[in-house]
């Protein structure tokens, strides 16, 4: 019986720190890659400006060849949105409209996920004369939740491999037109 008593001892303990660390865990998820492509800004912030441009470099696209995209408001630029739906457990569904768009420099998107928190996300590119830094950073809202808060610990593992294969395609994409 003490053995039990131990037991539950000890999951009640692992749970009281999880949710204490969940508590002290920042709101805000944040997470980048760069990457350097030998392009012009030029040719590079168009395929960041325009969502169905967007989709033929995405790492989820790869993913779920059988997604349903839809593309609404201006084809490229602010209000330019671009909505999936597509397998749950390979992409789910949302949608991406560009709210922000500084010629050859930024992009930023919101980001509603079903289901979930909205994000943000978006590209800043740095010209470097012969070749351009590109960097695809997130940042989500992970709301007062300490389980939300922890899954916000672990973004880069969890988006940073599909960032890192996206700007991939991208360099791919640019440096192979």
């Amino acid at each position: 019986m003490e053995l039990v008593f131990w037991i539950v001892m000890g999951f009640a303990s692992i749970i009281v720190l999880l949710v204490i660390v969940g508590f002290l865990s920042p709101r805000y998820a944040k997470m980048e890659r760069t990457i350097t492509i030998k392009a012009t800004a030029g040719s590079i912030f168009p395929k960041l400006n325009n969502m169905e441009e967007f989709v033929k470099w995405s790492p989820w696209t790869e993913k779920d060849l059988e997604a349903k995209h839809t593309y609404s408001g201006p084809s490229s630029g602010i209000g330019c949105k671009y909505e999936w739906v597509g397998d749950k457990k390979k992409v789910g569904s949302g949608s991406m409209e560009i709210i922000e768009s500084i010629e050859n420099k930024r992009v930023n998107s919101n980001l509603k996920f079903h289901g979930r928190s909205d994000a943000e996300a978006g590209w800043t590119i740095v010209d470097n004369g012969e070749s351009c830094d590109v960097t695809w950073d997130f940042k989500g809202d992970m709301g007062a939740n300490p389980a939300g808060r922890l899954m916000g610990r672990m973004m880069d593992k969890f988006l940073g491999p599909d960032y890192q294969k996206g700007l991939e395609n991208l360099k791919a994409s640019c440096e192979n037109a």
